[in-house]
């Protein structure tokens, strides 16, 4: 006997779905918000697309914010996250950016790729009401069964980290928020950068900046 899907079962298939967030984790180490007069963006790749538009989104909405921020582009150099700063350079850049007015950094750095598999468990609904007839179609009909399979999604995982740092701190610890993010199978450069600035500056203004 042929059995047909109730309207309710397919408004659960087509309308269920989820809200997908990049923020996995989020630490205020210093435990209060600051002021910051001038903010330096810092986003740690060497594709320089990727990296213009990481860094301008953040300055954007930062600025949306009443915070002042700046790229790195025309400060640091794409060529110099491939080696290590001695304490003595470091200390030359934390210098020149303080006499610039400089007050904080924030530095992204990728820290994983990888592939994944994710499975999503599919559900069994039952079906009720709303199928009526002879009593032979009726009591045949019944239990309705519909078995949604599993879903299986394989991709590419990407681990990344933002840290908000106070440079005008030399004596302690500078570091003052930390933040990761997970991005699974990114398709669109600028919808990412979009969403991924977004929950960062969000989450910054909440915890870690004040204006």
């Amino acid at each position: 006997m042929k059995k047909l899907i109730p309207l309710f079962v397919l408004a659960t298939f087509v309308f269920t779905g989820c809200k997908t967030t990049y923020m996995t984790n989020s630490t205020n180490v210093s435990n209060q918000k600051k002021n910051y007069k001038k903010i330096l963006v810092v986003y740690r790749e060497g594709d320089m697309t990727g990296r213009i538009a990481f860094e301008n989104q953040i300055v954007s909405d930062l600025g949306a914010q009443g915070v002042s921020a700046v790229s790195s582009i025309k400060i640091i150099k794409t060529d110099s996250f491939e080696k290590e700063l001695s304490e003595a350079e470091l200390d030359q850049l934390v210098e020149s950016l303080l006499s610039a007015g400089y007050t904080g950094v924030l530095v992204t750095n990728l820290l994983d790729e990888s592939q994944y598999t994710q499975v999503t468990p599919g559900n069994t609904y039952a079906g009720y009401g709303g199928m009526y007839g002879g009593f032979g179609s009726y009591y045949g009909m019944y239990p309705m069964t519909y078995r949604e399979p599993d879903r299986v999604t394989t991709g590419i995982e990407y681990i990344l980290e933002s840290v908000l740092f106070d440079i005008t701190d030399k004596d302690g610890e500078n570091l003052q928020w930390v933040g990761r993010f997970s991005v699974k199978n990114p398709t669109d450069l600028q919808k990412t950068v979009t969403k991924y600035s977004e929950e960062l500056v969000t989450e910054l203004m909440a915890k870690s900046i004040s204006n």
